[in-house]
């Protein structure tokens, strides 16, 4: 029996030697290789001053192994680029960008040039167009700096139909389908934008009341999310203000702005529009310079009214223990149609916004030549924030 029971074990030893390669030596396996830790800071330090970039700055990192920096701005040229790195700035993998010579895309690494051709083809999309089989998260850019965007109104005032509540288009096919549900045409005057940099956006009114008013005042990015402020007044009136159908019509404004693939965040500032008395505007002013002014001294507001006044009107009297003054001068013009028009005072996070629509000939438009100084003067309650003036050019149909 001990006979049989050492042959076994034998057996069972010479197995087990043979399955660890016959020599009884075991091969080691090769260390898994990780990812070179991601040089955050690096990166945030690269985009935080970076320049052209005030329309859109965004980080994104994918798959814990590349950083992807998406910007652009409103430059000449060079107004946008899109970087793929490794681990840190200093290994760029792949690039697209606009350049004095045109559109440029390169790629020292074969390996990544799909993927990055990929992410370029969906920039508006949160996934980059990646899909599930990797993972994309967003980089957080401490304390962004916003930036005004610049943008001009279109001549469109009515939708008739329901409408949504605001619309975004960025191609000719989404133009022509907007006019189509709108179920009206658009205005002679009005051309089409020019979709491979530009892109237009919608506002309605709440209400299908026609006489009502909505506009915007202010957008502007901070390289994460583009913010449209808008507000809204609600007006009754005896009258029909769309005379041209009895269909019910809902007020809108359009604008066009730089194309941009940044989210939109509609921000209705309705509520936080600041009371004003107009004290006088018109069009001839003897202050010849374009300017802006925030009185809140009496000394001050003598020494503006000297320089303003047509005709040796008197100052109106103003308690500047309670109240200061805001003036929007445009200087000389030379088309009897430019003015300022829809001025509106809001209250910003930190600064109060005045947004003002600028007038001016556009090319279809029946002006007369004539030397104007349009101006407008204000008062409001005193405030101890900075003043920001949003000037808007609106074309005169």
């Amino acid at each position: 029996m001990s006979a049989l029971f050492s042959r076994f074990y034998a057996l069972t030893l010479i197995i087990c030697l043979c399955a660890c390669g016959g020599s009884g030596s075991v091969t080691p396996q090769e260390p898994r290789k990780t990812p070179a830790p991601i040089a955050t800071n690096e990166f945030l330090n690269l985009v935080k001053d970076a320049t052209c970039a005030n329309l859109k700055n965004r980080l994104f990192l994918i798959d814990q192994k590349y950083v992807m920096w998406d910007k652009s701005g409103s430059c000449a040229d060079a107004s946008y680029a899109q970087n793929l790195y490794g681990s840190s700035p200093q290994n760029l993998l792949c690039s697209h960008a606009d350049s004095i010579a045109g559109q440029r895309t390169t790629c020292t690494d074969t390996a990544v040039e799909s993927l990055f051709k990929t992410i370029i083809q969906n920039l508006d999309k949160a996934d980059l167009g990646l899909g599930s089989t990797h993972q994309v998260q967003m980089i957080t850019i401490p304390t962004p700096n916003s930036q005004t965007v610049a943008f001009k109104v279109l001549s469109a005032s009515f939708h008739r139909g329901v409408p949504p509540d605001y619309v975004l288009i960025k191609d000719n096919a989404a133009w022509n389908s907007f006019w189509s549900t709108a179920n009206i045409k658009p205005s002679a005057s009005l051309m089409t934008p020019d979709f491979t940099s530009k892109m237009v956006l919608a506002k309605f009114y709440k209400t299908a009341n026609d006489c009502s008013l909505t506009r915007f005042l202010k957008l502007s990015s901070d390289g994460q999310t583009l913010t449209a402020n808008f507000f809204e007044e609600e007006r009754i009136a005896i009258t029909r203000c769309d005379l041209e159908t009895t269909l019910n019509s809902t007020p809108m404004h359009m604008i066009e702005l730089q194309k941009s693939d940044l989210p939109l965040v509609m921000n209705n500032v309705s509520k936080q529009l600041i009371n004003s008395r107009t004290i006088a505007n018109g069009s001839y002013s003897r202050i010849q310079d374009a300017r802006t002014v925030v009185i809140k001294d009496q000394a001050s507001w003598n020494k503006l009214w000297q320089e303003h006044q047509v005709d040796g009107v008197a100052p109106a009297q103003i308690d500047f223990s309670k109240k200061m003054v805001i003036g929007l001068f445009l200087g000389t013009q030379s088309s009897g149609c430019s003015g300022i028009q829809d001025v509106r005072i809001w209250q910003q996070t930190d600064k109060v916004a005045v947004s003002y629509y600028n007038l001016e000939p556009s090319a279809n438009s029946m002006c007369i030549a004539s030397i104007t100084t349009p101006f407008y003067i204000t008062e409001i309650d005193t405030r101890n924030e900075a003043v920001e003036f949003n000037r808007v050019p609106t074309p005169v149909q």
